[in-house]
């Protein structure tokens, strides 16, 4: 059995067709049957039932099984070419949520310097996104360590997690607005008619506040979605929408405040250093994850 053969048959699960399969891979349509009949041999099992036209293309239990499990191999093979890849560069890719971003980034400023003065690190690469998109992209691969957000303990079985800060939401809005007055708290189902200025789908945020609707029985109205920390605070600023922020922001405005929910059970926000299970951290890393976690 050949790595290729795993390739192959990866491919022709999905295409149903030697034909499409060898165009592919740029291989005769021999080469694709011979990869079939090898991981048939290996494993001692029929895997394809081929008849006469692409709807005939059938795959037996067994067959269906390898797949599940080429699936997995092959994305195990990416991930462990990306590793090396990372290692003779070293250079790290750290993701940061905007929230996160904007509460700590001086602690990633002070672990770079920390990288230049021990180890003389040319390049790090800062990467951008909600907590759930960068789950997704360390799960792929694609960036060695993050900042993740969640609510309460962050538990995934793919990840390493370490949680390092833990804030509650506040209610953001401007000083003008009537309900700023409850300095001392304010109930989520008080907010009923206000218009929401939020974060997208990609963010924790989104998650707490559907938490907090359910729990009060009302449904929020949302005027504007995105993914600017900044931009969404001038909308606040302006009276424009209040939104539900983890406390660590600071507000950008003046005429900006925040204040305490006083609704039972509340979603607890939570900031952790994250990583891939079978990523082996370097020194650097190692040094980032103790920086962050020590002074966040």
């Amino acid at each position: 059995m050949q790595i290729n053969d795993l390739k192959y048959y990866d491919a022709l699960y999905h295409e149903k067709s030697f034909t499409k399969v060898a165009k592919k891979f740029k291989v005769s349509q021999p080469s694709i049957s011979s990869a079939i009949k090898r991981l048939e041999t290996y494993f001692q099992a029929k895997l394809v039932i081929r008849g006469h036209a692409t709807v005939d293309l059938k795959f037996t239990p067994a067959g269906e099984q390898l797949y599940q499990h080429a699936a997995s191999i092959l994305n195990e093979l990416d991930s462990a070419h990306q590793e090396i890849t990372h290692l003779q560069s070293r250079t790290t890719t750290i993701g940061l949520p905007p929230i996160l971003k904007h509460a700590y980034f001086a602690k990633i400023v002070l672990a770079t310097k920390a990288f230049d003065h021990q180890y003389n690190i040319d390049h790090m690469h800062i990467y951008e996104a909600g907590s759930n998109g960068l789950t997704q992209s360390l799960i792929n691969g694609d960036i060695d360590l993050a900042l993740l957000g969640s609510l309460g303990q962050a538990t995934n079985d793919k990840l390493q997690v370490f949680p390092f800060a833990t804030a509650p939401f506040y209610i953001y809005m401007a000083k003008t607005n009537p309900l700023a007055q409850q300095q001392a708290g304010i109930y989520f189902k008080d907010l009923k008619d206000q218009l929401f200025v939020s974060f997208d789908a990609s963010f924790i945020h989104v998650q707490a506040m559907k938490q907090l609707a359910k729990a009060a029985g009302i449904r929020p109205k949302t005027f504007l979605k995105t993914n600017d920390v900044s931009f969404l605070m001038s909308l606040v600023a302006e009276n424009i929408g209040v939104a539900l922020l983890t406390n660590i922001v600071t507000p950008t405005d003046p005429n900006i405040v925040a204040i305490p929910l006083l609704d039972d059970n509340q979603p607890t926000f939570s900031a952790n250093v994250a990583f891939r299970k079978n990523h082996n951290l370097t020194t650097e890393e190692t040094l980032l994850i103790r920086i962050l976690s020590q002074q966040a």
